[in-house]
């Protein structure tokens, strides 16, 4: 009996071995398998750059349109694959947006070249030192994919995602290198310049708020948690702009709220909790999500669009400009709404109190025999505010059209110049 049992014992042992060697083999072959990936990637990204660089020499030996054509065409589709390459791995966000960034603003250079909208000494002036700058970035590349593509050292860092400190030192000379060489090639225009400082919050003039000024409106705001348990912190020297953030507890409900401490506006609140099975009907829902905004002192929004998910309702809101009522898609608030009772579950409120900086602006009449096609109506005709090309915010007729050849689609026009600033096909 003993030996039957210690044969048991030998028997699962061997499983185990063979089991857990099989699973090994397995994870070898898969960190091959994205090494490889990877290495592939890295080589391609060096190579198109080097050809990218190239194309742009192409750009700056003509002038005539029909021999510009074909370099320029180029320049957009290497910069657009070279993005696409840079997007795959998973490099640090910083780093990977800087390098965004700057193909992004080479590929639309081209793009509006082609299409006449930028003069072609424009572009040549701004790539002389580009094409140099690419040239440099694709030899920074090479570290990544030393020793012919290392596959200990693209395993460590990229499969494992864990970069050494020579590496992390490595990656962000990298991204240093290309935010330098944005700023040089591709100086902040002065609606950039208008939208950097909407982002850190620099239009906001309101005092200094206290944190037990903070605290009375986190209870105004949200009466069901004003005796839960918080902890109060300000945000770090390094923070774009000064914040409390807040953290409460009360029960079953945990979460946190953030508020600028100049003003005491709200910029966000999330809670968790457990939820129930049942489920409020759209309208209770809406009325409830309606009821959250007028309290929080968001009445001058409009609800855009809400869907659901399993546990919960999500909603947008975008206020309304006080002069003619027309839409601010950019001034917008995020709600999150528990689908079992209507609670608040989530606001995100940033977009809203960056608050996009409006110019006056005339409105033309808009003829839709001159711009559209004959078979096509218009099903629904409002005034928003989008964002053209120069990232301006550009009054507009918010068009829905339908046609029984193409379908539904939602159309931008300025109001001012009947430029076409969006279009996109619905469902």
């Amino acid at each position: 009996m003993k030996k039957f049992g210690w044969v048991i014992v030998i028997a699962a042992l061997a499983i185990f071995v063979v089991y857990h060697f099989n699973v090994q083999e397995q994870n070898t072959n898969l960190k091959n398998a994205l090494a490889s990936q990877y290495s592939n990637q890295l080589n391609s990204a060096s190579e198109k750059l080097t050809e990218l660089s190239d194309s742009i020499d192409e750009t700056l030996i003509f002038k005539d349109e029909a021999s510009l054509d074909r370099p320029l065409q180029d320049v957009w589709r290497l910069s657009s694959d070279i993005r696409a390459s840079i997007s795959a791995l998973p490099i640090d966000q910083e780093t990977s947006s800087g390098w965004m960034n700057y193909l992004t603003r080479i590929g639309n250079g081209a793009a509006q070249v082609r299409a006449g909208k930028v003069p072609i000494e424009e572009w040549q002036t701004n790539m002389v030192d580009a094409r140099g700058n690419l040239r440099s970035l694709s030899d920074q590349w090479a570290f990544t994919n030393r020793d012919d593509g290392n596959k200990d050292y693209i395993v460590t860092s990229f499969v494992q995602n864990k970069l050494s400190k020579e590496s992390q030192k490595n990656w962000k000379s990298l991204g240093a290198s290309v935010k330098a060489y944005t700023e040089s090639d591709f100086p902040m225009t002065a609606s950039e310049t208008d939208q950097q400082k909407k982002k850190d919050l620099q239009h906001i003039s309101d005092e200094p708020v206290s944190v037990e000024d903070v605290k009375e409106k986190f209870a105004k705001f949200f009466p069901e948690l004003a005796d839960a348990k918080i902890h109060v912190t300000e945000s770090g020297k390094d923070a774009p702009y000064p914040f409390y953030h807040i953290e409460f507890h009360k029960g079953i409900r945990i979460g946190y709220a953030d508020f600028t401490k100049k003003g005491g506006h709200l910029l966000s609140f999330l809670m968790e909790r457990p939820f129930d099975k049942n489920s409020i009907d759209t309208e209770s829902m809406k009325e409830k999500a309606l009821a959250q905004m007028k309290r929080l002192g968001f009445e001058d929004t409009e609800l855009i669009e809400f869907r659901e998910n399993t546990i919960a309702w999500h909603l947008a809101f975008a206020r309304k400009d006080a002069e003619n009522n027309a839409i601010v898609y950019a001034d917008g608030v995020h709600l999150k709404i528990a689908k079992d009772n209507g609670e608040l579950l989530g606001l995100n409120a940033m977009e809203y109190i960056q608050e996009e900086k409006i110019a006056s602006q005339k409105i033309v009449p808009l003829d839709y025999k001159e711009i559209f096609a004959d078979d096509l109506k218009i099903e629904e005709e409002k005034m928003a505010y989008v964002e053209n090309d120069e990232l301006q915010q550009r009054l507009a007729y918010e068009l829905l059209t339908r046609s029984d050849k193409i379908g539904t689609y939602k159309v931008y026009i300025d109001a001012e110049t009947h430029e076409i600033l969006q279009s996109e096909k619905l469902p």
